[in-house]
């Protein structure tokens, strides 16, 4: 998704595609583009316990008529002639804006086919022909941020439109919010923007912009507004007016106000439609700010004596080298990695960071970080817990294919969001602590350059020293367990909805 191109991945029939389920689920919600090939069972053998038997009803069933399932769509090829429709299916489905995660599976017998097959006939898909209500719409919101005082609240679909979004929002000193996956759409250095929703978010900021009394609307773009993306923030807009603008209008409609006009259009044309309304109009100079700066405190947290470091000073450091020295891909992991990370560091640039927040899979990036890697464009830095570093992770991968990617294991030997979810909740304890690892020493056995950190200025150092090289490392940052993260909104929403459960 960082190159914007389709990926293709192979996997064996049986558990090899029963592996791959929980990524495609993943790719599915964050909108990428995926082929997904494998073998399946041919006819006759089905119902046999044939090794690794997956039957044509078993993958029928993965993709549901609603948009739901693991794939957009299931292609099937059991003979030589089901070959002919792939190349059209397939270039209709990779030029939609939107994500398509396609499977082709083949039977034993349809791969041993031998197809001899040129197609240069043309996909022509439907023209986007604007409706009225579109146009009308865009002209009602250019008015709204132009005479009034409107928001914009951005998520990862808007990540086409972030040069307009930009221009629009300075012109007519709009304020921004951007869902965690939406970070940098926006620059979130800038005056106007305040803050990132969701798990991990500054709340207090973001609901009193949400409900100051002069606020007239919110307009709301690229984003299904889950619990890791709004906290359900959005149900509490009932004295304002609600736009909700995107191709998936249906698959959001549940998460809106009910009085939330929606907007069923491509995001780009419709920010250049309220752009061209807003170039005509005479904007007053005093309207329009500058951009600012945010002021860098000194102040360090870490206790020397303690001799780990202070998530919050990690989290300082990386912004520092990794984002605003190098400007390297982040990608970060489930758990507390990801709390800090969507509250702390600041973005620039759209798609420079990466998380998963529909899915919330452990080891989501401690593998996944090669796939953002590959293009060895720049470095990428993946912020993972220890716990998800031990379930899974592909620094072999890496060092096969010289890949420059960073595992920078938040190491605390605890399953830690678990155990400070469980007591912020008000419950018994659990035991999630874990056997201390020295990922350091693991990376370095399997060939990746390791780092052992327990105070700033050796974190300085590793990050520094490993983007540089470009090569595969492992930084393993002991740090302080008993710190805890902004968790309120998390915990606050599994309250609330365990109150409206029980009526």
């Amino acid at each position: 998704m960082c190159q914007q191109v389709p990926a293709i991945a192979f996997a064996t029939a049986g558990p090899g595609i029963s592996n791959a389920l929980t990524g495609l689920k993943a790719a599915k919600l964050d909108g990428a583009k995926v082929i997904f090939i494998s073998s399946i069972t041919s006819v006759a053998p089905s119902g046999k316990w044939s090794l690794q038997e997956t039957t044509v009803q078993d993958i029928e069933g993965l993709v549901l008529s609603d948009g739901c399932g693991y794939f957009d769509e299931v292609i099937i090829i059991s003979k030589k002639e089901d070959y002919h429709d792939v190349e059209k299916k397939l270039r209709k489905g990779l030029n939609k804006k939107e994500g398509y995660i396609v499977g082709i599976f083949l039977t034993t017998k349809a791969q041993q086919e031998i197809i001899d097959s040129e197609n240069d006939e043309k996909i022509l898909l439907p023209y986007d022909d604007l409706g009225d209500h579109v146009k009308h719409y865009s002209q009602e919101i250019a008015d709204l941020i132009i005479n009034k005082n409107a928001i914009f609240w951005a998520g990862f679909g808007a990540r086409h439109a972030s040069t307009l979004l930009t221009q629009i929002a300075v012109k007519t000193n709009s304020q921004v919010i951007s869902t965690p996956r939406g970070k940098g759409i926006f620059d979130e250095k800038h005056h106007l923007y305040v803050g990132t929703s969701g798990l991990g978010s500054d709340t207090e900021s973001i609901n009193k912009i949400l409900h100051c009394p002069s606020l007239s609307a919110v307009i709301i773009m690229g984003t299904r507004l889950g619990e890791l993306s709004s906290s359900y923030i959005q149900n509490s807009l009932d004295k304002v007016k609600v736009y909700y603008i995107g191709l998936n209008v249906q698959e959001v409609k549940k998460n809106l106000p009910p009085h939330s006009v929606l907007i069923d259009c491509d995001i780009e044309t419709f920010i250049t439609l309220i752009n061209t309304y807003v170039s005509e109009k005479s904007i007053p100079s005093d309207h329009i700010k500058t951009i600012s700066t945010l002021c860098d405190s000194n102040k360090y947290y870490s206790d020397p004596a303690k001799n780990v470091c202070h998530p919050l000073d990690v989290m300082r450091v990386i912004q520092e080298i990794v984002i605003d020295m190098f400007d390297c891909y982040v990608a970060v992991e489930a758990g507390n990695s990801f709390v800090w990370a969507n509250r702390y560091l600041k973005f620039s640039n759209p798609l420079r960071y990466r998380i998963n927040t529909a899915y919330g899979a452990m080891g989501h990036y401690a593998c996944g970080l090669i796939g953002i890697a590959a293009s060895k464009e720049r470095c990428a830095v993946g912020i993972i817990g220890d716990g998800s570093m031990l379930m899974s992770n592909e620094v072999s991968t890496a060092v096969k294919y010289g890949l420059p990617a960073i595992w920078l294991v938040m190491n605390d030997a605890s399953y830690n969001m678990c155990r400070q979810g469980v007591e912020l909740l008000g419950n018994a304890q659990l035991d999630c602590d874990i056997p201390q690892v020295d990922f350091a020493l693991f990376g370095q056995a399997i060939g990746a350059t390791g780092y052992n950190v327990r105070n700033i200025k050796e974190l300085r150092e590793a990050l520094f020293h490993a983007i540089e090289e470009k090569k595969p490392a492992v930084i393993n940052v002991f740090i302080d367990k008993y710190v805890l993260p902004p968790l309120n909104d998390r915990v606050n929403t599994l309250k609330r909805l365990k109150e409206e459960a029980h009526g």
